[in-house]
């Protein structure tokens, strides 16, 4: 006969939600800051393939609007993370949305077959990307 086993307490429920609650926030903004950054360094290659007529149109044109879809998704975790300073926050999810709109106007440019446009969401995104990068460690280094 199988042992019987007591379901867990409600009292116990709520504190397990708070603690997996309150330790996700910051992994999730540093997993989400991660996902940007290999999000937007994907989305400047795509687009430096498609610039350089190894990758098809159709395709860094859909590649590009999903890393688009995912930056702003990522923008909206960061921006609504529980967790840091909210002017932290604000820089860092800020950051992501400013690569979110690039991969936008790089997947516009492709599919209007615009180099020079193309070229400018490039520049961006490394710019942006630069930000990110100056956001990341600002929210994550101690005492600033």
């Amino acid at each position: 006969m199988l042992p019987t086993v007591a379901p867990p307490s409600r009292a116990f429920l709520p504190l397990l939600a708070l603690a997996l609650a309150s330790c996700s926030s910051s992994e999730t903004v540093d997993e989400q800051s991660k996902l940007a950054a290999s999000m937007a360094q994907a989305a400047v290659l795509v687009s430096d393939a498609w610039l350089s007529g190894a990758a098809p149109s159709r395709y860094a044109s859909s590649a590009l609007q999903s890393f688009a879809e995912t930056l702003a998704d990522a923008s909206r975790q960061v921006g609504s993370a529980a967790t840091g300073e909210p002017t932290k926050r604000d820089t860092l999810a800020a950051a992501v949305s400013r690569l979110s709109n690039a991969a936008k106007r790089a997947k516009h440019a492709v599919e209007t077959e615009q180099h020079a446009g193309t070229s400018e969401a490039q520049q961006e995104l490394r710019t942006a990307q630069g930000d990110l990068t100056t956001a990341y460690r600002q929210y994550f280094s101690p005492g600033r």
